[in-house]
């Protein structure tokens, strides 16, 4: 028997106050001499006897009830008893760990597990019970405890091929620890898997769940073999010109494998652009480059593959997206008798290879009759009137997702252009700082968030260089969003303020060589392309996936105007067939990546590529250590020496042998009141004629 509240015994103390009151109720016998005993009655011993065991009953009736109420409080329960309470004293609650990883895929793995699967249930006796689970990256409980050994097998006979996903026991036993809460009893484990040693993770996990027996581990890995995977591409996601402006590097490698050549090609839109044969060495890494090819107009779906395949050739393919775009137009609205920072901003973007925007100028009036939706940006350097109709378009881009972004000059402050742009504009004109050979100088940067985005790549020697801009003249500005950059006396330098899906930012000063020297300085360059990438929100999508993972939809339209637009998403999946988005019914802008090849994300007139691969983390075949096999059976034997894991609250709540007790109590309080009044209370007694009349106690 265990106790869920030992330090209640405690209570047992109480016994001692029955006792010590028996104890004083006690009365010893006086002697008195009396001259004759003639008018006395004579009283039978054995009446006497009976008064004395009535006095012991009474006080272990006190006592007795003082330890059951002492015993319900303590809530008692019977370990052994688990399987009675739980229901099939004889019965096993078996839990089959069926893996559909990607490395079960390997062979005849698959076929190994299933047959493994379907001797266990063949094995199972006829009060047993089972539920089966498959478990890769995540886990799902397939069916209810069953006896039924043909529903089982069709359950099993129901599961589809392993996914492409990764190991992880952690989400197995979590499965097993949901099924344990609902059992109420100990359960039998069966896992059975290649043993990847890979699933384990960073931390084993320990199952946390009461357990029968210790977990029966089924290998069904067989022989290992070797196994070479394309383990990752370093790429461009778009590019803006018609030939491949870098190097395209391919990584391969080896596991468990000895020196061998693997031929390696690329294919851009199903078209093979060019195969290399590369030695890979003895379970070790081989890079192939390639570069100078040509890449069609639009979205195009790149392969990398290696020959010959191997045992496990899902992992020998290697997907990415490579879509050619024209740049993102800039719309550049200046003065056109000043040129200074035009020049020094188209001179910043030019400085990337194959740069992604293109600054197109033009004048206030000229910009009056374009479509700003044709731009990503719109930038007003020293602009301090604008036409109504520029200003109302203005207005409506930036709230669709456009960006904008305005610099200051000689022409502020101006009251005007705050007035025409109050709603969007982020900081209201005070007065034109300048500085004099009477007075400071100049002014250098001073406080900024290296964490936001804009600074993250100047936390060191960047930030040296942003800092010693020299600032001549600037405009003293009450901010009316977040100011991202101060200067060293702390007034404004730069502030962000979003507007609608759009963001605005305003330097107070100009970006050319009269009032700063910023175009000077080495900063200028990284700090003009991220200004421009910051404000347009053009999304930095990766080439490629690793599966599982989760992905927005609307990452490939934010900051564009077909944000505005209303309309669904569809989606088809690398097997082509539709895809339905995770939670479609609460969250319709969210997509599982699940299998390998490319996802074609469609929504109105816009359409786009999405490639997932195959996590090579996977492709590692190496088996658990005899140690970490060992684990899991030190954890249950760990569970066994610690009784209260079982059964302890799980295993009390279902017995309540504590309302038992509490009801024994209750029933020898009954008899203790039946024993008071027999004892303890007044018994008359009348004589017959010729003697004395009187009352006679039992105390």
């Amino acid at each position: 028997m265990g106790l869920l509240s030992p330090w209640f015994l405690l209570g047992a103390l109480a016994v001692g106050v029955p006792i010590w009151l028996h104890l004083i109720r006690h009365e010893q016998a006086i002697r008195i001499p009396f001259s004759s005993l003639m008018f006395f009655r004579r009283i039978p011993r054995k009446s006497v006897s009976r008064q004395r065991l009535k006095y012991l009953l009474l006080l272990a009736a006190r006592i007795l009830v003082i330890l059951l109420i002492v015993l319900a409080f303590a809530h008692p329960y019977f370990p052994g008893a688990a399987r009675l309470f739980s229901g099939g004293p004889d019965g096993k609650y078996v839990v089959v760990l069926l893996d559909t990883s990607l490395s079960m895929q390997h062979g005849d793995r698959w076929q190994r597990a299933l047959a493994a699967a379907r001797d266990e249930i063949a094995g199972l006796g006829e009060q047993d019970q089972a539920q089966i689970v498959t478990f890769s990256s995540d886990s799902k409980i397939l069916n209810r405890p069953s006896s039924d050994k043909a529903a089982l097998r069709a359950v099993l006979d129901g599961v589809e091929s392993p996914t492409a996903s990764t190991t992880s026991y952690a989400q197995a036993f979590r499965a097993v620890e949901r099924i344990a809460e609902d059992a109420g009893r100990p359960l039998s484990v069966v896992l059975i898997s290649d043993l990847q040693k890979s699933g384990v993770g960073q931390q084993q996990h320990r199952l946390q769940a009461p357990l029968a027996e210790p977990p029966k581990l089924v290998d069904v890995a067989g022989e290992t073999s070797p196994n070479w995977t394309v383990e990752g591409i370093r790429s461009r996601r778009v590019i803006y010109q018609g030939s491949y402006p870098d190097r395209l590097l391919v990584q391969i490698r080896g596991f468990d494998s000895p020196a061998a050549s693997k031929t390696v090609a690329l294919s851009v839109s199903g078209k093979l652009i060019q195969s290399k044969t590369v030695p890979v060495p003895a379970s070790g890494i081989a890079t192939v480059a390639f570069e100078g090819f040509d890449v069609p107009t639009g979205n195009n779906r790149g392969e990398i593959r290696i020959t010959p395949s191997d045992d496990l050739a899902v992992d020998d393919a290697f997907y990415f997206t490579l879509e050619r775009r024209n740049p993102n137009r800039i719309l550049f609205i200046q003065d056109g008798r000043e040129n200074r920072e035009l020049y020094y901003f188209r001179t910043a973007l030019a400085a990337e290879p194959d740069s992604p925007f293109l600054i197109e100028a033009r004048t206030p009036t000229q910009a009056a009759s374009l479509d700003l939706g044709n731009y990503a940006m719109v930038m007003l350097s020293n602009v301090a009137n604008l036409p109504g109709s520029l200003a109302s378009n203005l207005a409506s881009f930036v709230q669709a997702g456009g960006g904008a972004f305005f610099t200051m000059g000689t022409r502020f402050p101006a009251p005007s252009l705050e007035n025409q742009l109050s709603e969007l504009w982020p900081g209201k004109s005070i007065a034109k700082q300048v500085m004099t050979r009477d007075g400071d100088r100049l002014i250098l940067i001073g406080e900024f968030d290296e964490q936001h985005p804009l600074f993250r790549e100047f936390q060191q020697a960047g930030a040296e260089s942003l800092r010693s801009a020299e600032i001549y003249a600037y405009i003293r500005v009450q901010p009316q969003g977040e100011v991202l950059l101060r200067f060293a006396n702390g007034d404004p330098a730069l502030v962000e303020k979003q507007y609608g899906r759009g963001r605005v930012l305003l330097f107070t000063s100009s970006f050319d060589n009269v009032w700063s020297d910023f175009p000077l300085h080495p900063v200028f360059i990284p700090l003009v392309h991220q200004l421009v990438r910051y404000t347009t929100q053009l999304p930095d999508e990766p080439a490629a996936h690793s599966i599982p993972t989760t992905v927005s939809l609307n990452d490939y339209a934010a900051g564009r105007q077909e944000t505005a637009r209303a309309g669904r998403w569809n989606v088809i999946g690398p097997d082509g067939k539709r895809e339905v988005p995770l939670a479609e019914e609460l969250r319709p802008d969210f997509l599982v990546l699940r299998q390998p090849g490319f996802y074609e994300v469609r929504r109105e007139a816009s359409s786009h590529l999405i490639a997932a691969n195959t996590d090579p983390r996977e492709s590692d075949l190496t088996p658990l250590s005899p140690e970490d096999r060992a684990f899991w059976t030190a954890s249950y034997q760990e569970g066994q020496e610690a009784t209260g894991s079982l059964a302890g609250p799980e295993v009390a709540q279902r017995q309540n042998v504590w309302w038992y007790v509490l009801l024994l109590a209750l029933l020898v309080a009954v008899a203790e009141a039946y024993l008071a009044n027999q004892y303890l209370g007044t018994r008359r007694t009348t004589i017959s004629p010729g003697k004395t009349q009187g009352e006679s106690y039992a105390g």
